[in-house]
């Protein structure tokens, strides 16, 4: 192995528990749909702003954020245990394909590598403060990213190693603000864009409670969807009747007339509300 590729790696999260930051749960930064989304993606609740360009590939998805959530996950256990923590990390491409159950095929680098290429050329301006300070300017998830390739017997080149650098608004909510809650490893076996987008509202939202409930409007804003509400609605009764989101039970709360519908999030069993 070449110099330059053994000095790119870094402990794996063989052991580690998966996290995810605090605020990309709450908010729709990521488009839920497969195909390219080149239309911007807007959100405003009148206290927060966030607007998400996208670039030549179309905006980072939220199956692309499994890069950043792999990423989270190695700067938080490096900081539990005590390590030195930079914005650049170094660790086995293949390392992250196995921890977010994408596999370790040909097909599965190439999809990881136009991952890369979104999370760079995405757009991100918000109005949300990271460690007491304001992004006042455009950021991507990404500020840089490397691959390193080996040649195998065959001849035939593979990626051996990534090393990416975060931008300055996520590490600092990272390393400041402290502010991970750990995800259930099954997340990444969620298919649906949707589904994924559940299930991080209700981990953001439900902790210790018994419930929490939202509006059928108010959370087709949180998904980030660009959908009508009534497909929206056909949409999350879906994805409910197949009872793929771990940890929790979500229904759908329909009132007197004239009322509008709440959707309700409940843990699946009593043990599952610990909010750390």
């Amino acid at each position: 192995m070449a110099k330059d590729e053994a000095d790119l790696f870094v402990d794996s999260l063989v052991d580690a528990p998966l996290k995810d930051d605090r605020a990309l749960m709450e908010f729709p930064f990521f488009s839920i749909q497969k195909q390219p989304r080149m239309e911007p993606l807007i959100y405003d609740d009148g206290r927060t702003q966030i607007r998400i360009e996208p670039g030549p590939k179309g905006l980072a998805t939220i199956w692309d954020k499994d890069v950043l959530l792999y990423i989270i996950s190695v700067i938080n256990d490096r900081i539990e245990r005590d390590m030195p923590v930079e914005k650049t990390v170094r660790f086995a491409a293949h390392d992250l394909l196995r921890v977010t159950g994408r596999g370790t095929g040909k097909r599965s680098y190439e999809l990881l590598l136009d991952a890369l290429h979104r999370l760079r050329s995405t757009n991100i301006v918000t109005s949300i403060e990271s460690a007491s300070e304001r992004e006042r300017r455009g950021f991507g998830w990404i500020e840089t990213w490397r691959v390193v390739e080996r040649k195998l017997g065959s001849g035939r080149m593979v990626m051996a190693a990534i090393e990416i650098t975060l931008n300055d608004w996520m590490f600092r909510a990272l390393v400041k603000d402290r502010r991970v809650l750990t995800i259930n490893p099954h997340y990444f076996e969620l298919e649906s864009g949707l589904g994924r987008r559940l299930y991080e509202i209700g981990r953001k939202h439900l902790g210790n409670q018994n419930e929490w409930k939202i509006s059928l409007e108010k959370l087709a804003n949180k998904i980030g969807t660009s959908r009508e509400l009534r497909f929206f609605k056909r949409d999350l009764l879906k994805v409910i009747n197949s009872g793929e989101i771990p940890d929790y039970l979500i229904s759908i709360e329909v009132g007197g007339r004239g009322s509008r519908p709440n959707v309700v999030f409940q843990h699946k069993n009593s043990d599952d509300n610990d909010s750390r």
